[in-house]
């Protein structure tokens, strides 16, 4: 099974990389803004939706959801060109608060970088590199061995670290080491700890809260979001602040200030965040 789901996404994989970036992305996204609604774990993200944001009608849940299906289609048919969607190579991403990504060198501090699944967040550790920041990022590694394969040829030239002790345990190597690292902190957790999202208790991850407490690094808040087709605006936020008073932070108020930072992305483009997981 492993063999033929890896040589099935394959296929699909050449025939994506053959076509044109846009073309790609297009396809794809229209293919899944017609599957997905009708798919059963579509009723995930529409529990999710009227949960936390009740003043949404029925006609306005359904377009964040077909809105968010043709989103994550687009992301999978930009998966294949991901080199191509590059600052140097044309001019698809728009970068604001450069600023801030560049105090990493400025200051000679490593930084976390945190963002969502929001819009095309594969992109994201490209743009660090580019603009001569490292960044070691966290991933899920498959259970399928040939699709593990194949993400590795993708992102080849962008340092990874699988998720789990052993990913921990490289985080904390490269922070101490003077390299940055790039965190995806809006996911399901069956632990954690409990941190307001949305008005409402959901377990968060505190690795974020746990790494900068012990390890002097900037916090900075990385914003990123589909302006048309192809096109992209990445923001650099300010860094958080761990201190308060001369004290620091304790890890839950530093995770609250990130999941308040993190709704605001989304209540901006609400069509554009993986509301599948089941966060609540």
């Amino acid at each position: 099974m492993y063999f033929l789901e890896g040589s099935f996404l394959l296929l699909i994989f050449i025939v994506l990389r053959i076509l044109p970036l846009g073309i790609s992305s297009f396809l794809m996204g229209k293919l899944s803004s017609l599957i997905g609604p009708r798919l059963g774990v579509t009723k995930k993200a529409y529990n999710n939706i009227k949960n936390v944001m009740p003043e949404k009608n029925e006609k306005e849940i359904t377009k964040i959801i077909k809105d968010m299906w043709e989103n994550l289609g687009k992301v999978a048919g930009e998966y294949p060109h991901l080199s191509k969607i590059s600052p140097e190579k044309n001019n698809k991403i728009q970068i604001y608060g450069k600023k801030n990504l560049l105090l990493v060198k400025k200051t000679k501090t490593p930084a976390i970088f945190f963002s969502g699944h929001l819009a095309n967040w594969e992109i994201l550790p490209n743009v660090a590199i580019k603009n001569g920041v490292p960044v070691l990022s966290i991933f899920r590694r498959p259970n399928n061995p040939f699709i593990n394969f194949l993400i590795k040829y993708i992102r080849s030239n962008l340092p990874m670290a699988p998720k789990g002790k052993e990913g921990a345990r490289q985080l904390i190597y490269s922070l101490k080491k003077g390299r940055s690292i790039g965190l995806v902190i809006d996911q399901k957790m069956n632990d954690g700890i409990e941190v307001p999202f949305f008005n409402k208790p959901a377990m968060t991850s505190d690795a974020l809260a746990q790494l900068c407490l012990r390890i002097k690094s900037l916090v900075i808040p990385v914003e990123v979001e589909r302006m048309k087709n192809t096109n992209f605006k990445i923001t650099f936020h300010n860094p958080l602040k761990i201190t308060k008073n001369g004290q620091k932070k304790t890890p839950l108020q530093i995770m609250t200030e990130v999941n308040l930072i993190m709704e605001k992305w989304i209540r901006k483009n609400p069509g554009q965040w993986l509301w599948l997981h089941r966060r609540w």
